[in-house]
């Protein structure tokens, strides 16, 4: 959650180039996420995995993990550390 307040100003920041935030929430309830995306004001999607699915196709091993899609829908950058996702971003986009 830590993070929230740079994937919020990155988001501001690439939006307008057609960058997208998706957030995937393993709680196991939906209730926390709702109560966590009105109290840090996400504007972004937030996805409830609470059965793991995504966890296991993307081969998750921890929170937080950073992927990068590309404009086709293919992972261009895995997880990438919080410090890198700016540089990663600006990479991705200059292709």
């Amino acid at each position: 959650m830590g993070e929230v307040p740079l994937l919020k100003e990155l988001y501001a920041q690439y939006q307008d180039q057609g960058v997208v935030v998706v957030g995937i929430s393993l709680d196991e309830e939906l209730k926390p996420l709702q109560e966590m995306v009105t109290a840090k004001g996400i504007s972004w999607q937030q996805i409830h995995d609470g059965d793991k699915t995504l966890v296991k196709l993307f081969n998750v091993k921890g929170t937080p993990t950073y992927y990068l899609l590309d404009r086709e829908g293919k992972i261009a950058a895995k997880d990438i550390p919080m410090k890198r996702l700016r540089e990663a971003i600006d990479d991705l986009l200059k292709k």
